[in-house]
C-alpha cells in the first residue's frame, strides 16, 4: 500500500462523502457490475482472439452509454440532486456541484489493486487536464514527535489546497466480478496523491448473494462451449415447366 499524502487523503474522503450523499458512488457500482457481467461472459481470447485492451474499449463505451441512458431517463433523480453527465472527447464525466468525477478502467483483467505508478495521463486530454489541476499542492509532512510546527524548512502558509477533480477507477476479472477505487490524480511523480477503495466483489459473496447487487458467475456456457446450431436445409422444387 503506497504512503499517500495525508492532506490529500483527507480531502479525498470529503469528496467521497459528497458523492455518497448524492448516491453517485452506488450508481457507479451498480452500473459497473451490470455492464461488466455480459462483457466478461463473451470474452473469448482463445477462440475469438479477444484481448484485454479490446474488451476494455468495448466496456468503456458500454458503461458510458448505460449511464447516459440512466441519466436521460424520465424517472432519473440525478438532475434534481445536482448531478450532471457530460462526455468531453468521448470520456464519461460526472459533475456534482463543482466536483468532477472522471471514469477510467484499471489495466488488465484482475481485481487486485492496480499498480498506481504505471498510470499515465498523456493519452487523454481530459485526464491530463484533471491531473494538472492538482498542481503541486502537497503539504509538507506533519511534524515528528518532539518537533515544533515552525521547524519546517518551508513554513506552512496556512493555505489548504482544494481538489475538485477525482478519478473513479474500476476493474473487472474474467469471472464477471468487479472492484472500484476513488483517487486524486497528479502529473507526478507521484501519479496519485491519494487513493481509497470503494468496493471489491468476491466469489463467496457472489454465490451467497440473494440480490442482484453482486453479479453471479456465468449463467450459461462460454461462447466456445455452446453447440453449433444446425441450419435447416431442404431441396427447392423445380417448376413443372422446367422439367418438360
Amino acid at each position: 500500500m503506497p504512503d499517500w499524502d495525508a492532506t490529500a487523503l483527507a480531502a479525498l474522503h470529503e469528496c467521497k462523502q459528497a458523492l455518497e450523499e448524492r448516491e453517485v458512488l452506488a450508481w457507479l457500482r451498480q452500473a459497473t457490475r451490470m455492464m461488466w457481467r455480459p462483457n466478461a461472459e463473451r470474452y473469448e481470447p482463445s477462440h475469438l482472439f479477444d484481448t484485454p485492451r479490446g474488451v476494455a474499449g468495448l466496456a468503456w463505451e458500454n458503461l458510458r452509454e448505460r449511464m447516459l441512458a440512466d441519466y436521460r431517463s424520465d424517472r432519473a433523480p440525478w438532475r434534481a440532486r445536482g448531478v450532471r453527465l457530460t462526455v468531453p472527447h468521448g470520456s464519461l464525466l460526472i459533475h456534482v456541484d463543482d466536483l468532477a468525477v472522471h471514469v477510467i478502467k484499471a489495466p488488465g483483467l484482475r481485481l487486485r489493486e492496480p499498480e498506481w505508478a504505471r498510470f499515465v495521463w498523456d493519452t487523454s486530454t481530459t485526464r491530463h487536464a484533471a491531473a494538472r489541476n492538482a498542481g503541486d499542492a502537497v503539504l509538507p509532512p506533519p511534524p515528528m514527535e518532539g518537533q515544533l510546527a515552525f521547524d519546517f524548512e518551508i513554513p506552512w502558509s496556512g493555505w489548504c489546497p482544494v481538489w475538485r477533480d477525482v478519478f473513479f477507477v474500476w476493474a473487472g476479472d474474467t469471472m464477471g466480478l468487479t472492484a472500484g477505487w476513488l483517487g486524486l490524480p497528479h502529473l507526478g511523480p507521484p501519479r496519485w496523491l491519494a487513493v481509497t477503495p470503494l468496493w471489491r466483489d468476491d466469489t463467496t459473496a457472489a454465490v451467497e448473494a440473494t440480490t442482484d447487487d453482486v453479479p453471479p458467475g456465468p449463467a450459461a456456457p462460454a461462447f466456445s462451449e455452446r453447440d453449433v446450431p444446425e441450419a435447416p436445409v431442404s431441396l427447392k422444387r423445380r417448376p413443372e415447366h422446367a422439367t418438360r
